[in-house]
């Protein structure tokens, strides 16, 4: 089973390094995710890791900027599918110039992962459980519903939402191919790159 982490949306003390850090631990992907960046401040925000790994970052923002720095991928928001065909010939274009671009995507319903037609090159489901994050976000599939649909799949689905090392089990025994570290890392009492450790660990029984 593979792990994902994504980054914390607000800045988090020695981000950077534990970031490093857990690359160094095996983490392949390291997901983006920080609205409240312009374009200018993401780039700033990207040079700061090592050259050597820019390919396992995907960012869910100013998606030109894989190209430009050399990324590993870009993760689709509903903002960006809701730019329709234009919007779609230049993700083609992107993947067609780059066939080892990551395209991501976060669905929220468990019908969407069945019908959805685009080849992405794996998939969040969320929320799977209770969020650590934002304690009035609940678990939003029953057990049954996720036993039957996670294997209808066209493409790999990842859990996100309220996942740790101890989850682990459950998420593979449901059927999912990865799973999304966000609360589990970032609002910890130990250092994010023990808690990804953990995870990891569980998730190579898998």
């Amino acid at each position: 089973m593979k792990i994902v982490v994504v980054s914390s949306p607000k800045d988090q003390p020695d981000e950077i390094v534990e970031v490093i850090r857990m690359f160094e631990a095996g983490l392949e992907h390291f997901h983006i995710r920080k609205p409240r960046l312009n374009r200018k401040e993401l780039t700033e925000y990207i040079k700061l890791f090592p050259e050597k790994y820019r390919k396992r970052l995907v960012i869910h923002s100013y998606h030109g900027l894989a190209a430009s720095l050399k990324l590993g991928g870009i993760h689709l928001s509903r903002k960006h599918r809701k730019r329709g065909k234009f919007y779609g010939f230049r993700l083609y274009l992107k993947r067609k110039f780059d066939k080892n671009l990551l395209v991501t995507r976060t669905f929220h319903k468990l019908t969407d992962i069945t019908n959805e037609k685009r080849k992405y090159s794996y998939t969040f489901l969320s929320p799977v459980f209770d969020s650590i994050t934002h304690s009035t976000l609940s678990g939003g599939f029953s057990k049954r519903a996720l036993l039957i649909m996670i294997p209808q799949a066209r493409q790999p689905v990842f859990a996100l939402g309220g996942v740790d090392a101890e989850r682990i089990p459950e998420i593979a025994d449901l059927g999912f191919e990865g799973a999304v570290l966000l609360g589990s890392v970032w609002n910890s009492e130990e250092a994010p790159h023990i808690v990804f450790k953990k995870a990891l660990e569980a998730a190579d029984a898998f």
